[in-house]
């Protein structure tokens, strides 16, 4: 053995020695033409329009829990969701609705194929749908019925349809992925459309992760970064702000708890906040966007003064009296603007963070997510203790979520969830602070 890599290596030697002038050209040849390519290749892409979009996502994720951004643009639902929370056409080029409300019969497009070059047909949709019964007559038709009628049926089909490995029908075809253990690293999409870009998506654990890897060129794009102070002062980057209308903060009372029992307690601890003049002021439960918001409903303006004379006669009043805010360390300075605005008025607060919700708490200061459709049954119903933060029980309340949801006719909807926001809010079982912020950072 020893003889024969003596044999190798003086081989090797030899033939460096003969050829030593072509390996040198080669090696600057092969240098000079790497250099090349990285300073020409951006040129092309800006003349040729074809421009990699490399787009850092903060979280982890695995297939089925990617962020409905990303799996929008690979895969299309029954049905879409407009701003407004209203059902549209997707896969399902209509639907009908029989006299009982409570039969969906969905029309597909005949001409709809899957990433793999596979027709869809209406056996490809794996909804699961408790307690209802589904039938596909035919590959265009997809027909449920339900045990009772449920209005926000076309809204829950619009969770895009995939099919292992993320195959889908959508304007991006996955290229290429990649695992950092159980969660997706890395995420390449093509379009299937003339003219889109290419999309690298790239996963962080924290903000502070993605906006490091933005500073060292890793990245060109932040998505849904919620503080950009950070790259304010940054040249030849762009930073776009959006309101977020599908969640707003909120100061969620538990209602169990003898101190908040009087209604008129809660009102006065929403008199003392006064306006975040950064953001959006939300009044009720459902987004601004939505075709069932109401204004008609009690606005609680910054008055300390009132609020100071209801609190004097509360138990609060007490100077050995304190409640805890339960909440997260990305609220943390909005807790203590809270503590601060409360203790002017007499009450006493601390803040208590954690890093899930607990079984037991006075007060949660949180972000609470809006759905599409202004159904919250689960949210505020006295039935739904898992679901209902506040433990809000109202007999009122419970029979306009109840109807809402059985109700088909848009009008009459309306008119349920307008009484629903006006009673609750009225009740304040949580006081609506506002939307959040996030911010899309680009490279120029």
């Amino acid at each position: 053995m020893k003889k024969k890599l003596q044999f190798l290596w003086l081989l090797f030697i030899t033939f460096v020695k003969r050829h030593k002038k072509y390996l040198a050209l080669g090696s600057l040849t092969g240098f000079f033409a790497t250099l090349f390519f990285l300073q020409a290749y951006p040129i092309y892409n800006r003349i040729s329009g074809v421009k990699i979009k490399k787009i850092a996502i903060v979280g982890r994720f695995s297939e089925n829990t990617l962020p409905f951004s990303i799996q929008n643009q690979i895969s299309l639902g029954l049905t879409s969701v407009l701003p407004s929370g209203e059902g549209a056409p997707a896969i399902a080029q209509k639907w009908e609705v029989d006299p009982s409300e409570k039969t969906y019969t969905f029309s597909i497009n005949p001409n709809l194929f899957w990433h793999d070059g596979k027709r869809f047909t209406s056996r490809d949709i794996n909804y699961k749908i408790k307690g209802a019964k589904i039938e596909t007559p035919n590959d265009t038709i997809y027909k449920i019925t339900l045990e009772e009628p449920y209005a926000p049926l076309p809204t829950i089909l619009s969770l895009p349809i995939v099919k292992p490995n993320l195959i889908g029908t959508g304007g991006y075809k996955l290229s290429k992925i990649f695992y950092s253990g159980d969660f997706i690293s890395e995420l390449s999409l093509t379009s299937q459309i003339p003219d889109l870009p290419p999309l690298i998506y790239r996963f962080y654990p924290t903000a502070d992760d993605a906006i490091l890897a933005f500073k060292l060129g890793e990245v060109d794009i932040l998505q849904n970064i919620s503080d950009a102070s950070d790259l304010a002062t940054w040249k030849r980057t762009k930073i776009t702000e959006t309101n977020i209308y599908d969640n707003f903060i909120g100061i969620f009372f538990n209602l169990k708890d003898p101190l908040f029992k009087e209604k008129e307690v809660r009102q006065a601890l929403t008199y003392a906040i006064p306006n975040f003049e950064k953001y959006t002021k939300a009044f009720t439960p459902v987004s601004p966007l939505s075709w069932a918001y109401s204004q008609k409903v009690r606005l609680y303006r910054y008055d300390p003064e009132t609020a100071s004379k209801i609190l004097a006669k509360s138990e609060m009043a007490s100077s050995s009296s304190e409640i805890t805010i339960t909440t997260f360390a990305a609220f943390i300075k909005l807790a203590q603007s809270i503590v601060d605005a409360w203790s002017k008025v007499g009450v006493h607060a601390k803040i208590k963070v954690v890093n899930f919700l607990p079984a037991d708490y006075q007060i949660l200061l949180l972000a609470q997510a809006i759905p599409s459709d202004p159904d919250q049954y689960q949210l505020w119903q006295s039935t739904q203790t898992n679901t209902n933060l506040t433990h809000y029980n109202n007999l009122k309340i419970d029979k306009l979520l109840e109807d809402g949801r059985k109700t088909i006719d848009i009008e009459k909807r309306k008119k349920i969830y307008s009484d629903f926001q006006r009673y609750l809010v009225d009740d304040a079982p949580v006081i609506f602070l506002y939307y959040p912020k996030v911010y899309t950072i680009e490279r120029k």
